[in-house]
């Protein structure tokens, strides 16, 4: 693996199999598909990354805010330190996809397709997983999800045990499954408008 370190390049030079360090990513001429590369804290002017495609990359402390990846294609991709407020990946396909002490508030993965993906010590208020497809599972895993919109999401395969749910929103027809603990069913119950006894 080559290492590039303090760079100014376009992200259409990116080579695979290299590690960029303190790099800034100009902007691509053509459609960005990116393999087997490494990302540590670089800086990316472009913020339109419509339709593009992602295999194995690592992200380590980069910031996408307000970026639009909407139709894209992430697999195997682990984003660590980030910041992706207010990204949108509408209609996106995520697999195998770690998001790992992130912050993820307003972000939208409405309609997008979820595959073996998993949230980490990530906040992610706000965000909105609406129409969701969810495939062999999504876990949150110590996230913040106060207000996190989940309408007509199928919930059996989510994992929400660890994570602050607060104010979330959901389809009540579509929680069967879900993974809960105690504490959060009350809070499922008050939504569903159940009055809990003392």
């Amino acid at each position: 693996m080559t290492t590039v370190t303090g760079e100014t390049l376009s992200l259409d030079a990116l080579e695979a199999g290299n590690q960029y360090v303190n790099c800034e990513l100009t902007y691509s001429n053509r459609d960005i598909r990116v393999e087997e590369v490494s990302f540590e804290k670089c800086t990316f002017q472009q913020t339109d990354f419509k339709t593009s495609e992602w295999l194995d990359c690592q992200f380590r402390g980069c910031q996408f805010l307000n970026c639009q990846f909407q139709e894209s294609y992430l697999y195997r991709c682990q984003f660590d330190g980030c910041q992706l407020l207010g990204s949108d990946f509408t209609a996106a396909r995520l697999k195998d996809v770690v998001i790992n002490e992130t912050r993820a508030d307003y972000a939208n993965f409405a309609e997008t397709v979820l595959t073996g993906c998993d949230f980490s010590e990530t906040r992610l208020n706000e965000a909105s997983f609406q129409m969701v497809t969810v495939k062999r599972r999504l876990s949150f895993n110590r996230c913040e999800l106060v207000r996190a919109d989940f309408s007509e999401t199928q919930l059996k395969l989510v994992d929400l045990r660890t994570s602050d749910i607060a104010a979330l929103v959901f389809t009540p027809g579509l929680v069967r499954g879900c993974k809960i603990d105690a504490l959060q069913a009350v809070t499922f119950a008050a939504a569903l408008g159940l009055d809990i006894g003392d």
